[in-house]
């Protein structure tokens, strides 16, 4: 069959769906891209399914909109990444801010990071899975975006254990090896029950707070007290 001119290929046509946006409001364009592509990671589960022509097909709009937002579709997956980190590390805050107790405020903190990881196992991965950094170890391109926040938040998480050794509540020697620690130990609570389904896991809750207080050096050892 031979294709007419007036019908182009489904593949290569873009049907715009979505109004452009006032004159001022180019931000709003951004954060549809950056959602568009959040929604495509979520579906495949890779960082090769982020194309300029997947993303402008995903929220309505024609490709070469997307370039006076976005270098490339390495700054799209930048931006995504950082967004998401940003939600997690908003909850962190949320946890840990008003609470007069350190060893609280510490274990608040983890606590949610766990819960964050486990509600959302793709945006964790997202974040955290060693394929979505590879992109920029390979061009030894900066995370321009990712970065700050990353550094913010792992800044914060350390600041806690180190107020819980400031008010005598830890006695840890090393506030980044066992906040190192520590994360290691959170982060196999969140990925392992996902991979592992058919193993008897140990109560959530108790498990965490045994394992940081026991990687936190708190005083005193064994269970929080009331």
């Amino acid at each position: 069959m031979v294709m007419s001119a007036t019908t182009p290929a489904t593949e290569d046509r873009v049907q715009p769906r979505r109004r452009r946006n006032p004159r001022g409001q180019g931000h709003l364009l951004r954060g549809d891209i950056i959602a568009g592509a959040t929604t495509i990671l979520e579906r495949t589960g890779s960082e090769d399914a982020i194309t300029l022509r997947a993303i402008a097909r995903e929220i309505g709009i024609t490709a070469p909109s997307i370039a006076s937002h976005f270098a490339d579709r390495a700054a799209i997956i930048d931006a995504v990444v950082a967004e998401q980190l940003t939600n997690l590390s908003s909850v962190l805050v949320a946890a840990a801010q008003d609470v007069s107790d350190p060893v609280d405020a510490l274990l608040g903190a983890w606590r949610a990071y766990v819960e964050f990881g486990r509600a959302y196992p793709t945006k964790y991965r997202i974040i955290f899975e060693r394929r979505f950094l590879a992109l920029w170890d390979d061009d030894q391109r900066p995370m321009v975006e990712t970065l700050p926040v990353f550094t913010r938040t792992v800044e914060m998480m350390i600041g806690l254990l180190q107020t819980c050794i400031d008010t005598g509540h830890s006695r840890s020697a090393d506030v980044l090896a066992d906040s190192v620690a520590i994360w290691f130990f959170v982060h196999g609570m969140v990925a392992l029950p996902t991979t592992i389904t058919s193993f008897p896991w140990p109560e959530h809750d108790a498990h965490l707070v045994a394992g940081i207080t026991n990687l936190a050096h708190l005083v005193p050892p064994g269970p929080r007290r009331d």
